[in-house]
């Protein structure tokens, strides 16, 4: 089967609620094969609403995994991330890359504006590998795809694991660029201050520049808001903090809407402690989180362990 012909049968199931079924397992020789014609009860997530809250740029590959597992995704994107207005001072700094040590990403949103404005200074790869890379898990594949070898992937792939392999490595002087969002309409969640903490608490500076803007989503929620005061969700899936934080504030902080009857599932540790901090119980926590293929495989697992309807 074609990509093309692939993602149109996403696109039709989208619009339909029916599942695209991932392609069965194959014994040697065989020609691949996809078909629909699988059991109910071979989908752990089959007739589950889940309601998720990323951004755009994210979105469409965890709805598609959530349709092949059988779910009902309601997209109702609490944050929307978008290039920042003014980019002179990330230029500065790219065009001034030897007087630092290393750029560390928290986020594939800081690799996607380093990749632009490289090129839209008329850089190649090859002009800027004096200046290391720190990314976490999976978000290195995309500088590797452009060309650019990351000299740090931490073990435990988060801003915490890239503080601990530097220090580990012995890298306690020079200055790291740290990308960051511009965050407008709420509070900014911890994870880049803290880890811009860490990393001068170990002996480098920093010097964080404007990356992205993260802002607060406050149009066309209505229907996933319908859904959740009505108690028709049954697990609600946040990949970020701020995605936590915005969804409260839409709320009116009325965390009871997020009843005991509602899963809460959060995409790694970071997540889950940016829901714990808004005192909201964590039910799924993905232990596989540099991929959202291990935080669908969570969301099976909570369920498979549910009791079954009669």
């Amino acid at each position: 089967m074609t990509h093309t012909t692939h993602a149109r049968r996403v696109a039709v199931a989208l619009l339909t609620g029916l599942a695209v079924v991932p392609q069965a397992a194959l014994t040697a020789g065989q020609a691949p094969r996809q078909t629909d014609l699988v059991a109910r009860s071979s989908l752990p997530l089959y007739g589950k609403t889940i309601l998720y809250t990323a951004p755009r740029n994210y979105a469409g590959r965890l709805g598609q995994l959530l349709i092949e597992r059988g779910a009902r995704p309601i997209w109702m994107p609490t944050i929307t991330i978008e290039p920042v207005a003014d980019y002179r001072e990330f230029d500065e700094v790219i065009r001034e890359r030897e007087k630092y040590r290393w750029i560390a990403f928290t986020s594939r949103n800081g690799i996607d504006a380093y990749l632009n404005r490289i090129e839209a200074l008329g850089l190649k790869p090859a002009d800027v590998v004096g200046l290391k890379t720190a990314a976490i898990g999976n978000d290195a594949a995309l500088l590797e795809q452009s060309g650019l070898k990351p000299a740090l992937m931490p073990p435990v792939p988060s801003p915490t694991g890239i503080v601990e392999e530097l220090e580990r490595r012995g890298e306690t002087q020079g200055v790291v660029i740290v990308p960051a969002p511009d965050v407008v309409g709420m509070a900014e969640p911890a994870v880049v201050p803290d880890f811009v903490r860490d990393l001068e608490r170990i002996g480098l500076k920093t010097r964080r520049v404007p990356a992205y803007v993260t802002a607060r989503e406050t149009k066309h929620l209505e229907i996933g808001t319908r859904l959740l005061l009505a108690g028709e969700i049954d697990i609600v899936a946040f990949t970020s903090r701020g995605e936590i934080d915005s969804l409260l504030l839409h709320l009116g902080n009325r965390r009871d809407a997020l009843s005991s009857k509602i899963a809460v599932a959060c995409f790694g540790p970071i997540t889950s402690e940016g829901a714990r901090l808004q005192n909201l119980t964590v039910d799924i926590v993905s232990e596989q989180y540099s991929r959202f293929e291990g935080f669908v495989s969570a969301m099976e697992k909570w369920a498979l362990a549910q009791p079954r309807a009669p």
